[in-house]
């Protein structure tokens, strides 16, 4: 009798410490759910704001400029993008994914820089695609000189998935924190070859001036957010001979195109990857991040 007393207790205490981590699962999961309604609220104040503002300038009796307004549709068409992009990755959180909360402030204490949402190196972490569910996830990806990484975030603290080029598939909240918090793999002199490098690939003067350029991108739909003048190195100064012209993605407000140049000489334009080498490479880079 009192082995058959044992073998229930124990049943019932199995039985019970099941429930008890079905339970945490699920609060784990309300938790991430909750985080990402907050995220996707304060997204979703944003872009109203924008639509708010855009509807009072309309109503005035001085709307702002074709170029404001340019500006404005870009910043909006930006906000919407992350907001629904953002909006499918967070409804396939599942209790299995990686929970790491600091991996945002981490990221930004170590000099990791955000690259464009489209076009990620490492689309796809080198596992199976059926474990993928249809990618699942909202993938975004940094980079440090020649580092980058891509995470699939679920909800702001939670990952499916992570890769980098360094350490490819990353299996573990710790995996990711130790690629995130190293020094670079690099050392100074390394990363100063590297860029070198990367400068000597572009020595061809670029295949048009900075007029061509300018045109080109204020065709749309990327917006001009910084024009001024600049001397023979691309410095502003107000009494400069050149021009100079900061320019957004209007699908990833961390994406920026810097163009600089004077009168009909070849103009100067770079982006995160390093210089733009002509107008059909610049045409193919804001004809793909749209």
């Amino acid at each position: 009798m009192t082995d058959d007393h044992s073998t229930t207790v124990d049943t019932l205490r199995a039985e019970l410490e099941r429930e008890r981590a079905r339970a945490d699962s699920f609060e784990a999961i309300n938790r991430v759910q909750a985080a990402s309604l907050a995220e996707l609220a304060k997204r979703a104040a944003n872009l109203r704001c924008q639509v708010a503002d855009l509807a009072d300038d309309a109503l005035s009796s001085k709307p702002m400029s074709v170029q404001g307004l340019r500006n404005v549709t870009g910043r909006m068409n930006g906000l919407a993008e992350a907001l629904s992009s953002s909006a499918h990755g967070y409804a396939s959180a599942r209790t299995t994914d990686m929970l790491y909360p600091t991996v945002d402030d981490d990221l930004r204490a170590h000099k990791w820089t955000p690259r464009p949402v489209r076009g990620l190196d490492g689309t796809l972490p080198p596992i199976p695609i059926t474990g993928m569910g249809d990618n699942r996830g909202c993938a975004r990806g940094w980079h440090r000189g020649p580092q980058w990484i891509t995470l699939w975030f679920t909800g702001p603290p939670a990952l499916a998935y992570g890769d980098s080029s360094d350490h490819g598939r990353l299996t573990s909240v710790d995996a990711m924190r130790a690629v995130i918090t190293s020094s670079r793999s690099l050392s100074a002199s390394a990363l100063a070859e590297w860029v070198s490098a990367r400068q000597e690939a572009h020595t061809v003067p670029f295949d048009a001036p900075y007029g061509r350029v300018f045109a080109h991108l204020q065709a749309g739909p990327w917006s001009a957010i910084d024009v001024d003048r600049c001397d023979e190195f691309g410095i502003r100064t107000p009494t400069g001979t050149g021009n100079t012209s900061v320019w957004i993605c209007p699908s990833d407000a961390d994406f920026r195109l810097y163009v600089w140049g004077i009168g009909n000489e070849p103009a100067h334009v770079r982006y995160w990857a390093g210089p733009v080498v002509d107008m059909a490479h610049l045409v193919q880079i804001t004809g793909q991040y749209r």
